[in-house]
């Protein structure tokens, strides 16, 4: 006799969307952090970092020379934020496959979820000429459309939580119809991408196509998913949501969320904020729309020109 939560209840929805608010902050803070140490491998110093939603992430580093963008050892500061992401996700793929809770098989579906989509598919489309893979393409010669690989790599990823989702919902209900399939990917992924979007629209005033196109993909094939094919119920019994477990939860959306908002939220002209914890050389990548504040208190920007 099964004893875990069913995946409808309004409870295990709210699970689900609160692993989805955790997991998309941490998909865009490994991403500055995928960056950030890429930067670093190829000899910059990282003083920093701007995670907006509505434009692309950036670790701010000073670079060591005025051409390092364009050299072999860039790759990792332009591919990283892509890179970590993605292998954060085939390691929680990897190594929790056998969570016992249901809170934890929710964080599992969510962070692989949104490491692929944020990173793989709305972030490399955001900008066309500055982002970081477009960029990269650039710089090498290589044709922009292959940009669209990342989404690609991203909408296969995904299908693994997708997949994960409904085999943790058969567990409730062994005989689900193909509408119950597909809406239970709606509730519990569907959703909370349309948040996204619905957020992102309040706080940049207007949503970018390509990116708005590209996120069609992983929800179209995770639909798509769940009409064709029929994952097995999840083997193992889930324990139901605990306090303890649910508190942590909640605590890791509230800072992701936190970070987030200080050091990517909007500000006046078009801009957005950042933080600063080392000094800008003449050789940085702070971009024009990028106010970035110090940690330290007492620092003006006069000061740090």
């Amino acid at each position: 006799m099964h004893t875990e939560s069913p995946t409808t209840v309004l409870s295990t929805v709210a699970v689900s969307w609160l692993a989805a608010v955790a997991a998309l902050g941490s998909a865009l803070v490994l991403a500055v952090l995928g960056q950030g140490l890429g930067a670093t491998a190829g000899g910059c110093s990282w003083i920093g970092a701007s995670i907006p939603l509505h434009r692309p992430v950036w670790a701010l580093v000073n670079q060591p020379t005025i051409a390092f963008s364009s050299s072999p050892g860039a790759s990792g500061y332009w591919l990283g934020s892509l890179a970590a992401p993605f292998l954060i996700a085939l390691v929680v793929l990897t190594l929790r496959p056998k969570a016992p809770t249901l809170v934890g098989q929710l964080v599992v579906i969510q962070t692989v979820w949104w490491t692929a989509v944020v990173p793989g598919v709305w972030l490399p489309l955001l900008d066309p000429v500055d982002g970081h893979l477009a960029r990269w393409l650039l710089l090498h010669r290589l044709p922009s459309i292959l940009v669209w690989s990342a989404p690609a790599a991203a909408t296969v990823l995904a299908a693994f939580a997708s997949s994960r989702m409904l085999e943790v919902a058969r567990r409730r209900s062994p005989d689900m119809s193909r509408a119950v399939r597909i809406g239970t990917l709606v509730v519990h992924l569907g959703l909370p991408v349309v948040g996204l979007l619905c957020v992102v629209r309040a706080l940049g005033g207007s949503l970018p196509l390509r990116p708005v196109l590209g996120l069609a993909a992983p929800v179209a094939a995770a639909f798509s998913f769940a009409w064709f094919l029929y994952p097995r119920p999840y083997p193992r019994p889930l324990k139901a949501p605990s306090r303890s477990a649910v508190a942590a939860l909640t605590a890791v959306a509230l800072v992701t969320t936190a970070a987030v908002w200080w050091a990517g939220r909007p500000l006046p002209e078009d801009r957005v904020s950042g933080v600063l914890w080392g000094e800008p050389q003449s050789l940085n990548n702070i971009r024009s729309w990028i106010d970035p504040s110090p940690i330290a208190p007492g620092e003006s920007e006069d000061d740090r020109r």
